[in-house]
């Protein structure tokens, strides 16, 4: 059966987010959807709890067992499989609201946009969700080089992004199987490029649950050069595009996702890792991008650049993971 969007849903050990999981998607005023649940080899009962909790599911849903590859192996093993005019992505451990696919369906549609975008909102795992009810949908169309300014200033997940299947197979947006960190970070700078017209939503639609056991939080070197030698092969091809969205992201893009990565391994390594890793990124190649960034990471930008040790022991001492 051909739908309107299909929703791709990685699991890896979250059995006992399932539940609750399913519920979110029961709750959805929009109803022509599909779920694409890959279980990236779980070693938990994530998968028995799963088709037990689908047996009363009222949605349709496609369901995908492949060994371990991680997130972006497992989003991609989701992408070949779709069939829907619309794509988007769930975690198996965050909320929404009811309208999160309905009003992502219909910013897009009403302004003809084949990528619509929402807000999000991190809650600390334990938290409640708020309990106010979602406003009425309020969304502008804006050019995809105003999405990468949104982007590039601001922050997003690609849980955040409703996107036509036909720009992504088009363009063969994929994620970069071999990155452990921050893989959302290529994908969606290439779907804003790649877009013709973006809707934007005002609107917080998504509810981001941080929890100590996602591999973004572990402390590990590699991981983080993981993550650089993607971006890094992204960034050649902005470069190489002559879009304006390509021109916004070559004029502020690198240096916001430096400084925010490097924020975030101060927070998580050793000192001696995070200078090996500051070393690698050598971000005085970035300075005339400096001064695009937004207030908090232009300072955080000046006092790298001013000593490393500075950096490193404020970070630690004004953020916690």
């Amino acid at each position: 059966m051909h739908h309107q969007i299909d929703i791709i849903v990685p699991i890896y050990n979250r059995a006992a987010y399932i539940p609750n999981l399913i519920g979110q998607l029961e709750k959805q005023t929009f109803r022509d959807f599909r779920v694409i649940f890959v279980d990236d080899g779980s070693r938990d009962d994530s998968y028995e709890i799963l088709c037990r909790c689908l047996k009363d599911a009222t949605f349709d849903f496609s369901l995908i067992r492949q060994e371990n590859g991680g997130a972006a192996a497992a989003r991609n093993t989701g992408l070949r499989a779709v069939e829907a005019d619309w794509i988007g992505f769930m975690d198996s451990d965050d909320c929404v609201v009811p309208e999160y696919l309905s009003y992502l369906h219909r910013a897009a549609t009403e302004t003809d946009s084949d990528l619509a975008i929402c807000g999000y909102r991190m809650i600390p795992e334990g938290m409640p969700l708020p309990e106010s009810a979602v406003a009425p949908l309020h969304y502008c169309a804006i050019t995809p080089a105003e999405a990468m300014h949104h982007y590039c200033t601001g922050w997003l997940g690609v849980y955040c992004l409703l996107f036509k299947r036909e720009t992504q197979q088009e363009k063969a947006v994929f994620f970069d199987e071999n990155c452990r960190y921050c893989e959302d970070a290529p994908f969606i700078t290439e779907v804003i490029e790649a877009a013709t017209g973006v809707s934007l939503i005002g609107e917080t639609l998504y509810y981001y649950c941080t929890n100590q056991g996602s591999l973004s939080r572990s402390p590990k070197l590699d991981k983080f050069l993981s993550g650089i030698h993607s971006f890094e092969i992204m960034e050649k091809k902005m470069l190489r595009s002559e879009s304006e969205a390509a021109a916004v992201f070559n004029r502020m893009g690198s240096a916001r996702y430096y400084i925010a990565t490097l924020r975030k391994a101060a927070v998580q390594m050793s000192y001696r890792d995070f200078s090996s890793l500051a070393k690698r990124i050598n971000y005085r190649r970035y300075r005339s991008q400096i001064p695009y960034l937004p207030k908090t990471a232009k300072l955080a930008s000046h006092l790298l650049l001013i000593s490393k040790r500075c950096f490193y022991y404020g970070i630690r001492t004004l953020f916690k993971d």
